[in-house]
Order: C-alpha cells, then sequence, then structure tokens
C-alpha cells in the first residue's frame, strides 16, 4: 500500500467525551500505485472514518478525485449506516 494520509491522534487516558470528538478523524486522503493495493487501502480508510461517522450518525462518502486517489469522509448527506461512491 502506498499512502493514507489521516490526522494525527494523541489522546490522554482520561479524555472527555469533547476531546473524543476532537480526536475523530472525519476525512482521508487515500493514494494508491497500483490497483492490486486499492481495495485494502480503501477498506481501512472506511473503518477509520466509520467511528466519526458512528458518532456523527451520518454515512460515508468515498469520492475517486484521480487515478489511483480517493477521499473518504464521514459525510452528513449519506444515510447513517451506508457508503456511497462517487467520481469528481
Amino acid at each position: 500500500m502506498d499512502t493514507i494520509y489521516r490526522t494525527p491522534t494523541n489522546a490522554p487516558e482520561n479524555a472527555s467525551a469533547k476531546d473524543e470528538e476532537k480526536r475523530l478523524t472525519g476525512m482521508l486522503e487515500v493514494n494508491v500505485a497500483n490497483v492490486e493495493e486499492l481495495d485494502e487501502a480503501l477498506e481501512k480508510a472506511i473503518s477509520t472514518i466509520r467511528r466519526a461517522a458512528t458518532y456523527y450518525r451520518v454515512g460515508v462518502m468515498v469520492t475517486r478525485t484521480g487515478p489511483g486517489s480517493y477521499v473518504v469522509r464521514a459525510h452528513p448527506e449519506v444515510p447513517y449506516g451506508l457508503i456511497r461512491q462517487q467520481h469528481s
């Protein structure tokens, strides 16, 4: 797998609910060099984003932005529990 970019999280063990909200990753960029890596990279990204989507009760949008490039994010226009794909 080439690269998954994400916001780093450094959370103390005694974090409050407000701290939890700040740590949730709501968007990731996924870039892969070859198609064999794509499914695994997107599955990992969706798994990470699902925490934020569950917290906010929204779905997940996967947007293809170019060859081998995708943005995976929690999105309010996607019903909770669903994953939608679009091409930009």
